[in-house]
């Protein structure tokens, strides 16, 4: 049985935005699903939990005895992933990476890796296919390789990089297996969410793609804008698995839009309702996709509260970021939610390009009128394939570049005034008496000043990578 180790690096240690604490990796959980079920043994490093250096996780790995070794990467973790294939390159074994920001810019990122294979797009089919060449094989040699679509493969000995066929979307999510919570140290992720009261919690994914094309998200360059989602029983079956196995009494549904489809989510709670399970649950949602039945029935099989990222109070700036809301449809829903008794969660972007700084304001005062029961105040920034990142560019509003993240200025604010007045509507929003006393009679005492603390680690992490 061919033994399968599946690695994500930690973060570097100059990160602009902080850490936050972890959370189990679905995309990653889903990998492994896969090859378990197909017979394989597979093991997970998840080395955002130790923040080993690359040469204390080469001696994790020798004693692992891995017969391939596969890398997921994101933008955040080029740099500790490119230390990774560095110290391995004398093992001999079978490296493959792969990951969103593989996907995103493949040839870029391999060769910073100095990789031989990657994996481009979902990963899954591609990934057991390699698997399948190695024990028909006993190699990953590029003859065989170039016959598998999805890859990128450094060919020749003058490091030209050749792209196989592109691989098709999966069609059937409802066809993968429950992410095998048991093959990761599941003790050591996060068991409670600001937004939840419950705990423990465990974290799905039901849904990819997204129909929309905000310029400012390179999701869409991920999973494709064809929405695809797992039917109602496959979802509350991994729930009740969830909560049947790891004692689980809270979900995260980590995903852009879980309510596209409302037949499937008017599904989903008949569902709870009919097996009468108790699980807290929260997910993510556009204002324009929801209407106060399906609140209502959310409400009814248990979820508290909806994620909203509404990003801007003005409409010239949402239509600017192309989101295709209005103001008054942020509001609409923010006030349906309350009246089912749903806790509406909003995030809002600011220092935007083009955003004036009346309308930077304008957006705070805009989420003082609708008293969400919490907001997340980010700080716009520049990802790579989106339209906004060659905005930056080409408009020389680049502070400084942290691997391809483009930490930028807008017209009006630097870098640093960004985070400074991002850093102050955020401390008084939330030490308010009125949003201080829902966040304590919500989470307790104790999960509210631990949470202070963490948000405030981050501030001084974040102003000193600056």
């Amino acid at each position: 049985m061919k033994r399968i180790l599946l690695i994500r690096p930690d973060l570097p240690k100059d990160y602009p935005m902080g850490k936050l604490p972890p959370f189990l990796p679905l995309g990653l959980g889903f990998l492994a699903g896969v090859l378990k079920n197909a017979g394989y043994h597979v093991v997970v490093l998840d080395n955002y939990l130790y923040g080993k250096q690359a040469d204390e996780l080469l001696e994790d790995i020798r004693s692992i005895k891995p017969d391939l070794i596969g890398i997921t990467v994101t933008v955040a973790t080029t740099s500790t992933a490119a230390d990774i294939v560095s110290a391995l390159k004398d093992e001999n074994i079978p490296l493959v990476v792969g990951g969103p920001q593989v996907t995103i810019d493949p040839v870029g990122t391999v060769k910073r890796l100095n990789a031989e294979i990657g994996v481009v797009g979902e990963g899954e089919n591609t990934l057991f296919e390699l698997c399948q060449v190695l024990c028909d094989t006993g190699s990953l040699s590029f003859d065989h390789l170039q016959k598998v679509n999805g890859l990128i493969l450094r060919a020749g000995k003058n490091g030209e990089y050749y792209l196989t066929p592109n691989r098709q979307s999966m069609k059937e999510l409802d066809t993968l297996p429950f992410v095998p919570v048991s093959l990761f140290p599941y003790q050591k992720y996060q068991h409670t969410t600001p937004e939840l009261k419950a705990s423990p919690l465990g974290w799905m994914s039901t849904s990819r793609g997204c129909p929309w094309n905000c310029s400012f998200c390179s999701n869409i360059l991920v999973w494709g804008r064809h929405y695809r989602c797992m039917g109602p029983k496959r979802a509350v079956d991994e729930m009740q698995y969830l909560a049947d196995n790891f004692g689980v009494r809270a979900i995260n549904f980590r995903e852009d839009n879980f309510t596209v489809n409302k037949q499937r989510v008017m599904g989903i709670c008949s569902l709870i309702k009919e097996r009468n399970l108790k699980i807290e649950w929260m997910c993510e949602s556009r204002v324009d996709i929801i209407d106060e039945e399906m609140l209502t029935s959310m409400k009814q099989a248990g979820c508290s509260a909806i994620y909203f990222g509404i990003e801007s109070g003005t409409q010239r700036i949402l239509d600017l970021l192309r989101k295709e809301t209005t103001v008054e449809q942020n509001e609409t829903a923010v006030n349906l939610c309350k009246k089912v008794g749903i806790r509406p969660i909003v995030s809002i972007m600011l220092g935007i390009p083009r955003q004036t700084l009346k309308e930077n304001y304008e957006s705070i005062s805009f989420i003082k009128k609708l008293d969400p029961d919490m907001v997340y105040f980010n700080v716009f920034m520049g990802f790579q394939g989106t339209d906004l990142y060659e905005y930056i560019i080409n408009h020389g509003l680049i502070y400084k570049k942290w691997e391809e993240i483009i930490l930028p200025n807008s017209e009006v604010l630097t870098w640093p005034e960004k985070l400074k007045l991002k850093q102050k509507a955020e401390l008084l929003y939330n030490t308010s008496p009125k949003i201080l006393f829902r966040h304590i009679k919500r989470m307790g005492l104790f999960r509210t000043a631990q949470k202070g603390v963490l948000t405030i680690r981050r501030y001084i992490q974040s102003r000193s990578n600056t």
